[in-house]
């Protein structure tokens, strides 16, 4: 066979490089609602003829979707795009874009960095990246920032379909009014407003009846301040529960200040409900929660956490913990340990505290809390938490759950990943085909299906506790239910 010609493979690489135009490659920092929004993103790109691909080489646009949380994750940005500058080099109508919190929060700060980027866009203004990317490419505009905040919801009848096997991610309202003196949401995302309940009615009943997802967590920055018109938060999950056949709903996050009880009296009676409330707390000190600005006490906390136990005492709880803030002593902190060990939470997500841009701590309150002792307090936290999480993970040894398995552990070949109501992660080897003779008529996974994840991504099955670490249960299979 003869090789192609150096015209031939001339013309084949101009297509190649045309073709890449309009191949899309999205890198995701962050949240599940960074996620989200990252999947709106491929829609609406999707929609004016782009495909995705699963790496910058490939593509002709390349959008990073960020956060502003935190200074690591700023870092974490800064250092990507210029690892990516090449390709800018490579070819010149390569367009790279920085979405969401962070182009939000640093604005045409971004383009002073010198770094290869086109275009800044805020999470309100997704709309508009087609008419943006073709303005970039025909020289109409040169550097664009794009971060108008909106009033209304932006993007209520586009279905990402953001997806991981059985389960599936639904943003129910965006943008935050609490204003927590620490946070930048309320100045990346805006104010609250929500989606209508038939919008995410349908988005949930369409991800069960398309793509098989078995369980939707539900998302805003304070999902318990969800409201349209007469439908609050409990009435929205309600509707979910009666007009939809998903097998499991969750949510993240409520605060603490108004979390709604009959939400617990829901969750106490609905078996498709999970028991799993991620509760942040941020701080154990009710003086270092008012200059949080966080509207409730170390006392009320707990009060809501004692409610919680007993509307439900199988519950699971994390939180989010910040230490070192602007101000903390020695004592406040103290509080923050004698807080995490009274409630033991079953998993906590700790942080060290770090200014952001527009806050009201950074105009107003000083961040005099030196890093060596930040990193010292963060350290001590972290090693009271994996005390209690082991201690609570080995209580549930000889305890039978229902559990969804998520797909294949990544440790074992023949081990499944599974998820109960709580939120503990239960692994457990796959039985054998004709293995349970006391559920003749349950279907039981062959272990030579597992390379095949539809074969067991999504079923219910009934396992045994039979030993702990400090993140995971190892479970005994029981039956498939």
């Amino acid at each position: 066979m003869k090789s192609a010609t150096p015209e031939r493979q001339s013309v084949e690489a101009s297509e190649a490089a045309t073709s890449r135009l309009t191949q899309l490659y999205v890198e995701t920092y962050g949240c599940q609602m960074n996620e989200y929004d990252s999947g709106l993103v491929r829609s609406i790109l999707g929609a004016d003829g782009y495909r995705i691909v699963q790496s910058p080489e490939e593509a002709g646009v390349i959008l990073l979707n960020t956060c502003a949380i935190r200074e690591k994750a700023h870092e974490k940005v800064y250092n990507r795009l210029e690892a990516l500058g090449y390709l800018k080099r490579r070819d010149s109508r390569t367009v790279i874009g920085v979405l969401g919190c962070m182009a939000q929060n640093l604005g045409d700060d971004l383009f002073a960095q010198g770094l290869p980027v086109d275009f800044i866009a805020g999470p309100d203004n997704y709309r508009a990246l087609p008419e943006m990317i073709r303005r970039i490419r025909s020289g109409a505009e040169g550097h664009v920032n794009i971060t108008q905040l909106s009033r209304r919801e932006t993007y209520d009848e586009i279905e990402p379909q953001v997806v991981s096997g059985c389960l599936a991610f639904v943003t129910i309202m965006r943008g935050c009014d609490n204003f927590c003196s620490f946070c930048v949401v309320p100045y990346t995302r805006g104010r609250e407003r929500s989606r209508t309940p038939d919008a995410i009615v349908q988005e949930i009943q369409n991800l069960v009846q398309t793509r098989g997802v078995r369980e939707v967590t539900l998302l805003g920055q304070n999902v318990n301040s969800y409201r349209y018109e007469d439908a609050d938060f409990t009435r929205l999950v309600e509707r979910i529960l009666g007009e939809t056949d998903i097998a499991r709903i969750r949510f993240t996050s409520p605060h603490p200040h108004d979390f709604p009880l009959q939400l617990l009296d829901l969750m106490a009676r609905e078996p498709r409900f999970a028991s799993y409330i991620h509760l942040p707390v941020q701080s154990g000190a009710t003086s270092t929660l008012a200059r949080m600005k966080r509207d409730y006490t170390r006392e009320e906390y707990l009060a809501l956490v004692d409610r919680i136990r007993e509307r439900i005492p199988d519950c699971g709880l994390s939180t989010d913990v910040i230490v070192g803030f602007c101000g903390e002593t020695d004592a406040e902190f103290d509080e923050t340990l004698s807080l995490v060990e009274g409630v033991g939470f079953d998993m906590a997500f700790m942080f060290r505290y770090s200014e952001r841009e527009l806050t009201y701590a950074r105009k107003h309150l000083r961040d005099d809390v030196a890093d060596e002792v930040k990193l010292d307090r963060l350290n001590r936290l972290i090693e009271l938490q994996n005390g209690i999480q082991r201690r609570n993970n080995a209580d549930e040894i000889g305890r039978t759950y229902e559990a969804l398995v998520e797909g294949r552990s990544r440790k074992a070949a023949t081990d499944l990943l599974s998820r109960n109501a709580a939120n503990k992660t239960i692994v457990f080897q796959a039985p054998d085909a004709g293995a349970n003779p006391t559920t003749a008529n349950a279907a039981v996974i062959d272990r030579g299906e597992l390379t095949n994840a539809a074969a067991w991504s999504g079923r219910i099955a009934r396992v045994r506790v039979t030993g702990a670490s400090s993140a995971t249960l190892r479970g005994e299979f029981l039956a498939w239910l």
